[in-house]
């Protein structure tokens, strides 16, 4: 057996993928009487592609586009008497669940990942496995991908779905944002009460309060003046959390090894006080939750 797991893609509407993230859905479910090819084959730890295509009207399966994918926990033969039991867990959106006397293939995943970008079939055509681009592939309701070729795919469409890196402005709205759906008051280049800086963004408990914590987005490569506005932001306001977005980093833990030496060293202060993110990781977790952001609202509301 491959180390790899086998992978696939699944065809299903835009309706039942927005459904599914709305309600927290875990069970993707085929129509009763139906026996994909190979979903045999699936195994704990196949990403299964979600291709989707309008709910209603013709359009060219160009347009179809790949909007997430699932990774998959169990894949199992479901008879309709024992279906009550997922049904709360998976959408009934273009296709029916099985009926008694019905049975079902269904996939148990663990939650769905929304691409940051959607991906056309049609921009698939550098995706070749067998001299066959993925763009000109037959793809029906279940798409099987072997366990060598998998790798390859996924890593192309998750390439393709990617955006580049946010700039400055737009990771300082990120915050903004962020900030405002968790019920701060937000600031953007909020001057200390000397004037010496000028921080980020900072958030707040209430007006009239001195900010919880400042946040500096680092782009420009000048990581101790970073560093010291967030000290000067300790200093004088009393900051509980000083926050370093670093910019020429992706991930958190290799932006965490950048920085480590300077907190060792001329900002050893404010060593337990600085949080460091990297911008990939704070721009997934603002595409994420921007789709929850009333719901944000709601939770985080004082008193």
């Amino acid at each position: 057996m491959s180390s790899n797991p086998p992978a696939c893609i699944v065809l299903t509407t835009l309706q039942w993928f927005e459904e599914c993230l709305a309600r927290g859905c875990t069970v993707f479910d085929f129509p009763p009487g139906h026996e994909p090819l190979n979903i045999r084959k699936l195994r704990e730890g196949s990403v299964c592609l979600i291709l989707a295509k309008p709910a209603s009207g013709r359009v060219p399966r160009s347009e179809w586009v790949f909007v997430g994918e699932f990774t998959v926990k169990n894949v199992r033969f479901v008879r309709g008497e024992e279906f009550s039991r997922y049904a709360s867990r998976a959408v009934e959106a273009g296709m029916p669940f099985p009926r008694p006397g019905e049975a079902s293939w269904i996939l148990e995943f663990d939650r769905i990942v929304r691409y940051e970008k959607p991906v056309k079939l049609a921009d698939c055509g550098d995706i070749k496995i067998s001299r066959k681009p993925l763009s000109e592939w037959v793809i029906t309701g279940f798409t099987f991908i072997r366990s060598e070729d998998a790798p390859r795919v996924l890593e192309a469409i998750r390439s393709l779905s990617k955006v580049g890196r946010p700039s400055h402005e737009e990771l300082v709205e990120e915050l903004l944002d962020l900030g405002e759906w968790l019920n701060f008051v937000v600031r953007k280049e909020d001057p200390t009460p000397d004037g010496v800086y000028k921080l980020d963004v900072t958030w707040r408990e209430a007006e009239g309060h001195v900010p919880l914590k400042a946040f500096e987005a680092e782009i420009s490569g000048d990581v101790d003046r970073a560093l010291s506005r967030l000290a000067h932001a300790r200093d004088t306001w009393g900051c509980e959390q000083l926050w370093l977005i670093v910019s020429d980093e992706a991930k958190t833990e290799r932006a965490e090894k950048l920085i480590e030496p300077r907190l060792r060293g001329s900002f050893a202060r404010i060593k337990d006080r600085v949080k460091i993110l990297g911008w990939e990781e704070l721009h997934e977790a603002y595409t994420t939750l921007k789709h929850y952001k009333e719901l944000l609202k709601s939770m985080s509301k004082r008193g």
